[in-house]
């Protein structure tokens, strides 16, 4: 055999077995690689917010009724009309009023005649009662027929004032300054006022003021006092945030389907008046900001390994996996257990109800830090995540901060930004149970 071809079939050997020794090393590399999800830990904000939705109503409403009954004849507003106190609004049919009115005037006038004529009488009736030239049964008769009389032209005198007080509520006057938001009744239309009285005209108030009233959860209540800063947008205006601040935390509860919620009042300036009666409020109230913080997502807390090798796996589902551990866990979801093995104890603060809104800002005064103070850390909070080397999960104990429940800050430990923390194990290829072994199927 030549040299030559001795060479290439030498060297195509030893490539061979070169390609044998390392193949599969880089699979099993590859496969080991893939097993795991991991998210790379960055600096950021966190925020801690409490929502709810609400309604935007004016901050007095007036219902303008009527306490009589009769036909509408004529109405001077309509919607959106500005009115003053003391404005004509409409005029109900008097003509019934206007002749009962009259009536009672005369009647008064005839109780004021039988007045006069009782009264001579019983002037003539003392005189001739004093000289002796009447007996005393005659005075006494005259006596009582002027009593009569005067008890007569007071009745009558009370009859026209009811008469004239109804006539004059034919004349709806606005009693407040404000605008006509709404009017139930048209021209022509009859009213009655027998057992309540009909509302004919709502009047709004100053509508450069209003106030949400927003229902939030009783999970939240006791993290809310009068004084914090709210943001919330509406439907109308998208992706425009409005302002405003806490007023008054209702004591009232409203009860649904066991579900316990409360009114929260909150003030709104309206200068531009775009913000009209009625419409849906989404309202944020911020409880904790902090930013330039190093956050680690809450999956890679809760993921812990399954001590078991790609290849012997086979039957570990990744939804099985990424299950949050069977030990109790505190409000964020994290376990309160330290890194060095130590009895592990229930500290972190509960935070029911949490929720994140990472676009939108708020203000920071007195209530702001005072909520900021109510939502300090009272004692460390522990955890742990796992970071990938050579293939495979290392343990890294943390010390944690605030959560919003997707993210949690870490105060100390050896983990830096930029680096990827295990999050859960990928189905390794050809499983396709959903069950883990020894789990039973219910």
């Amino acid at each position: 055999m030549k040299p030559k071809k001795l060479a290439k079939i030498v060297i195509a050997l030893l490539a061979l077995a070169i390609l044998g020794f390392f193949l599969p090393n880089l699979f099993s590399r590859q496969k080991v690689d893939n097993f795991y999800r991991a998210q790379r830990v960055n600096k950021g904000q966190l925020r801690i917010a409490v929502g709810a939705t609400g309604t935007i109503n004016p901050v007095m409403v007036v219902n303008v009724g009527t306490q009589i009954s009769g036909t509408i004849k004529n109405i001077l507003v309509d919607f959106n009309d500005s009115v003053k106190e003391g404005e004509l609004l409409m005029v109900l049919d008097d003509q019934l009023f206007q002749a009962k009115a009259d009536m009672s005037r005369a009647n008064l006038a005839n109780s004021e005649a039988q007045l006069q004529l009782a009264q001579l009488k019983y002037d003539r009736q003392e005189k001739l009662y004093k000289n002796g030239s009447a007996p005393k049964e005659e005075f006494d008769v005259a006596s009582a027929n002027l009593a009569m009389a005067k008890a007569s032209v007071a009745q009558h005198e009370a009859s026209l004032a009811q008469d004239i007080y109804n006539l004059n509520n034919t004349r709806i006057l606005a009693p407040v300054d404000g605008v006509v938001i709404n009017r139930a009744v048209d021209v022509g239309q009859t009213v009655a006022a027998s057992f309540q009285t009909p509302t004919l005209i709502d009047i709004a108030g100053d509508l450069t003021k209003m106030q949400i009233n927003a229902s939030f959860a009783e999970a939240d209540i006791g993290r809310l006092s009068p004084g914090l800063d709210v943001v919330f947008t509406v439907d109308a205006y998208p992706g425009e945030n409005f302002s405003g601040r806490l007023r008054q935390i209702r004591l009232n509860p409203t009860i649904t389907s066991n579900v316990v919620t409360y009114d929260v009042v909150i003030d709104v300036d309206n200068p531009d008046l775009k913000l009209l009666p009625g419409m849906t409020a989404y309202v944020d109230i911020e409880l904790y900001r902090e930013n330039d913080v190093l956050l680690v997502p809450n999956s890679a807390l809760n993921y812990r390994p399954s001590d078991q090798l790609p290849e012997e796996a086979a039957s570990v589902s990744s939804a099985a996996a990424a299950e949050p551990p069977q030990e109790r866990p505190t409000g964020d979801g994290l376990r309160n257990e330290p890194p060095n093995g130590q009895a592990r104890a229930d500290a972190s603060p509960e935070r029911t109800g949490d929720r994140a809104v990472g676009h939108w800002g708020g203000g920071r005064g007195a209530p702001m830090e005072a909520a900021e103070n109510q939502l300090q850390d009272s004692q460390e909070v522990h955890g742990r995540v796992y970071v990938l080397e050579n293939g495979k999960p290392k343990m890294v104990g943390l010390t944690l901060g605030q959560t919003d429940l997707r993210q949690t800050i870490v105060r100390s430990g050896d983990l830096r930004p930029g680096q990827m923390v295990v999050i859960g194990e990928n189905q390794p290829e050809g499983d396709r149970t959903l069950l883990t072994p020894g789990r039973r199927r219910f």
